[in-house]
């Protein structure tokens, strides 16, 4: 181990470049971030901006919602918020389904088949959320977060109307 770093220390004195061992694609985590929105469906909505990060490990499937700019009158509101399995369109309708884990039991509660990150937004027009589910999402078998207008059913899985989408390249 000593001589490693006094050749290691060597070499950079000499002006070689030193670079880390790589770790093995299997056990980097892939990360996604992407702002948005790509598609707003209510005008209401106009000024927010969107933040949706993705994280999958071979295991799990992390993402994150950050949102600045909801109007005032959206302040201590709930509103669901789900991936879906299509990119964004020009109608809100285009992103598809909520994404489903493909080998999740049918028999599950509808939260742990799917991905919500439910928000409620802050009094300055700011809301933060996020969910990891302990699957990952395959590459390209999902496209976009979508914000409803209205808090996600337990039972149904349903958030009334389609307010604005992010395309996210799962």
């Amino acid at each position: 181990m000593r001589t490693t770093a006094l050749a290691a220390l060597s070499l950079a004195a000499a002006g070689a470049v030193l670079v880390p061992l790589a770790t093995p694609a299997s056990a980097r985590p892939d990360k996604i971030v992407v702002n948005g929105p790509t598609y707003v469906y209510d005008q209401a909505y106009k000024d927010v901006k969107t933040k949706i990060t993705v994280q999958r490990t071979k295991d799990t499937t992390s993402v994150l919602l950050q949102a600045s700019g909801f109007p005032a009158e959206a302040a201590g509101k709930t509103f669901g918020v789900h991936v879906h399995v299509n990119p964004c369109g020009p109608k809100g309708e285009d992103a598809g389904p909520h994404y489903m884990n493909p080998d999740g039991s049918h028999d599950l509660p509808m939260e742990q088949m799917e991905i919500w990150l439910d928000v409620t937004v802050a009094k300055d027009g700011t809301g933060h959320s996020g969910d990891t589910v302990p699957w990952r999402v395959a590459k390209k078998a999902a496209g976009s977060v979508i914000i409803h207008a209205l808090p996600t059913d337990p039972k149904t899985g349903g958030a009334g109307a389609r307010n604005i989408c992010t395309t996210v390249p799962f």
